[in-house]
């Protein structure tokens, strides 16, 4: 079932998106593969740090190169992704520590358990496991609005070649906003989508008091709150890049 749709969904992309939804398609399965060697490579005992930072850096590149092209737009978003990231890792890392988020949950369809046949300790980190768990979910909020704003302040500037460097970044970040309420709604959908046949069935036993407090609904919640703070920081982050790249240069060359 799942090669069907698989198929279904490949050829419905091509008729409607063509040679640029072709690109979109080995883009993401470039990413998926990365994600894959990733995996692998923290299970074979890699160290994590270096390993997720390289499969970020390839992902991030990979999305706003190979499938926007190479240009001052593509630069500027990449910068401003890289910036955002590395100020997220001492971010979600500080979040992991404190509200001790590594680990298996204890609520689900699969319990952790010896009593299970399962081993809690696996031998590898789990909190820098975690950290690299949320650095991959916040990715694609913000390649999504760096592109958005890089590329709109690049129109700006090409139609109002006299403006300031004030006026750019007001208006990186008037784009921004615009499409912040999207991208925090299509995350809240995420989460909402995936925990509701949990949290159906977790509330035949506890109370909303319980399901909140319980590990999988807090690592998910607070995930998705990461991603959102981090497309909220990355606009004027990329209005600031864009407009600093952009600015008195001939953006039309």
């Amino acid at each position: 079932m799942i090669k069907v749709l698989i198929i279904v969904f490949v050829l419905l992309s091509l008729l409607a998106g063509g040679d640029r939804t072709a690109k979109s398609l080995m883009t993401t399965a470039i990413n998926v593969t990365i994600f894959a060697v990733l995996i692998e490579l923290i299970y074979l005992g890699f160290n994590i740090v270096f390993t997720t930072t390289i499969a970020v850096i390839l992902i991030t590149a990979t999305t706003v190169f190979y499938q926007n092209e190479n240009n001052i737009k593509t630069v500027s978003a990449f910068i401003s992704v890289v910036i955002v990231l590395v100020l997220s890792s001492f971010f979600i890392a500080f979040i992991i520590t404190h509200a001790h988020l590594q680990g298996f949950g204890i609520v689900g369809d699969v319990k952790i358990q010896p009593s299970n046949g399962y081993e809690e300790d696996i031998g590898i980190n789990m909190k820098l496991v975690q950290v690299a768990v949320f650095i991959v979910i916040l990715i694609g909020g913000l390649i999504d609005t760096a592109v958005a704003i890089c590329s709109g302040t690049y129109e700006i500037i090409r139609h109002n070649p006299n403006a300031n460097r004030s006026e750019i970044i007001e208006s990186g970040m008037n784009i921004g906003c615009k499409i912040l309420s999207s991208n925090v709604n299509t995350l809240f959908f995420i989460f909402a989508g995936e925990f509701m046949i949990m949290c159906i069935s977790f509330l035949k036993f506890y109370s909303w008091g319980t399901l909140i407090n319980s590990k999988d609904f807090t690592q998910e919640l607070i995930a998705i709150m990461i991603s959102a703070i981090g497309t909220v920081v990355i606009i004027p982050i990329s209005s600031y890049v864009a407009s600093r790249f952009m600015f008195h240069r001939n953006v039309a060359d």
